[in-house]
């Protein structure tokens, strides 16, 4: 068993890290009483907006590799990655926060799937590519909760 090297264990812990306010938000948005009081009802749209510059970091984490790994990565991911990053933005125009973090949900997981693809050519390491697909089921999982919160 190899042992993570210091950066990974770094992006590990920032990689969760990040994930934490969206867990909030889902978790505000199912037992507002855990505020204290403070208006949560914006919870979704939090979570919403969060979720879509993550989902835009991540697209960019793609276009890097597309461009340092050109040879082995071709344009697919940049492009591919570019969409999901358009679409994530395009959910904070629907007015409906709800519905926007129920969209996100798939834009996730085809933000994943250029992962698999570019980890089965090599370009991201496996320890990388285990966190994004830990890390996206954490985000998914606090879309849907959102989502489907009661109002």
């Amino acid at each position: 068993m190899t042992h993570a090297s210091p950066d990974s264990r770094l992006a590990q812990l920032l990689t969760y890290a990040g994930t934490l306010p969206l867990i909030a938000c889902a978790v505000l948005a199912w037992a507002p009483s855990l505020a204290g009081g403070a208006d949560v009802a914006n919870a979704p749209t939090i979570a919403l907006a969060y979720a879509a510059v993550i989902a835009s970091f991540i697209a960019g984490i793609h276009w890097a590799a597309s461009l340092f790994f050109a040879e082995r990565c071709g344009q697919l991911p940049m492009i591919a990655s570019n969409v999901a990053a358009l679409f994530a933005w395009c959910t904070l125009l629907l007015g409906d926060a709800r519905l926007g973090c129920l969209l996100l949900v798939p834009c996730f997981a085809s933000l994943l799937a250029i992962d698999h693809g570019l980890y089965a050519k090599a370009v991201l390491p496996p320890w990388f590519f285990r966190l994004r697909r830990n890390a996206t089921l954490i985000v998914a999982s606090a879309l849907l909760l959102a989502a489907f919160a009661p109002r």
